[in-house]
């Protein structure tokens, strides 16, 4: 393990610091130092109180904080274990496993050797990587968001392929962009009033749960290649005044019938079918 690294965590990014058999961890305002603990595989740093620890193997660890398990994480600067990216016009998909990368069109399918990967320093804030292939292709990987031009769903990298097919497109897993922290409300275009009390979270298994800022919500949610899919289930019971409750089922309304989500300098934006806009911060933004 580095002296320093950082690791992404769904949505979280944590920073940590190696010293002296300890493990300074920080993700937004939250910090903490971790004492190493022998393990037969990686190392593992763990709180005085049991409460916190970070495993990390390789490039990978697993991470928890307060007894709460945060996303899988990986090192920022590397790929996700399994990656697949596709694109449009024409149509293509490629699937990354180990040396192999798997191409397809709707023409022809192909298995490319993955020669070497070279991270790409052209931004040292924005991670890039490239990957040359055995007969001369190459595959370029940049960690930012990246919009699909033809369903709009959003992913965390953008994609180019160069060589006997030359295409863009988005790579990664939609969920590792919001998954982990809350989504707070800072703004929408409803005729309503924002509160820090409007929150929305994505957990683990398809796990939604959040507050409409009178009562705390929990439903599910589903990420496809084409849509989005948000829909609360259930809620407590509390008693507001009528402008809190207004307030709390425009909210509730908007996230039950998201139509697109998208981001907007680090803030995730909800747009419904109904036409109400919403625009949510990362709580450790």
């Amino acid at each position: 393990m580095k002296q320093e690294q950082v690791f992404i965590c769904g949505a979280y990014t944590v920073y940590t610091e190696w010293q002296n058999e300890q493990l300074k961890v920080r993700f937004g305002d939250r910090q903490d130092t971790l004492k190493q603990q022998p393990v037969a595989s990686g190392a593992k740093f763990v709180s005085d109180d049991g409460e916190s620890s970070f495993w990390n193997k390789g490039n990978m660890a697993t991470f928890i904080w307060r007894g709460e398990s945060l996303p899988e994480c990986r090192a920022a600067d590397s790929l996700p274990k399994a990656f697949s990216a596709s694109g449009n016009e024409p149509f293509w998909a490629l699937s990354l496993n180990g040396k192999q990368a798997e191409v397809s069109t709707p023409e022809k399918e192909w298995i490319a050797t993955i020669a070497s990967v070279e991270p790409v320093n052209e931004d040292s804030d924005t991670p890039s990587w490239r990957l040359s292939t055995a007969n001369g292709d190459q595959i370029d990987i940049r960690s930012e968001v990246c919009r699909d031009t033809m369903s709009g769903m959003v992913y965390p990298f953008s994609v180019r392929y160069s060589g006997q097919l030359n295409v863009t497109g988005c790579g990664g897993e939609t969920l590792d962009l919001v998954q982990g922290p809350k989504w707070i409300l800072t703004e929408t275009n409803a005729s309503m009033t924002p509160s820090s009390n409007m929150y929305i979270q994505f957990l683990a298994d398809g796990k939604l749960v959040g507050s409409d800022g009178c009562n705390r919500r929990f439903g599910q949610y589903q990420f496809g290649s084409e849509m989005v899919h948000l829909k609360w289930i259930g809620s407590t019971r509390r008693a507001c005044s009528e402008t809190i409750m207004q307030d709390a089922n425009i909210f509730a309304e908007a996230v039950n019938n998201v139509r697109a989500i998208s981001f907007d300098q680090n803030r995730l934006v909800i747009e419904s079918r109904n036409g109400t806009q919403l625009k949510l911060k990362n709580e450790k933004l």
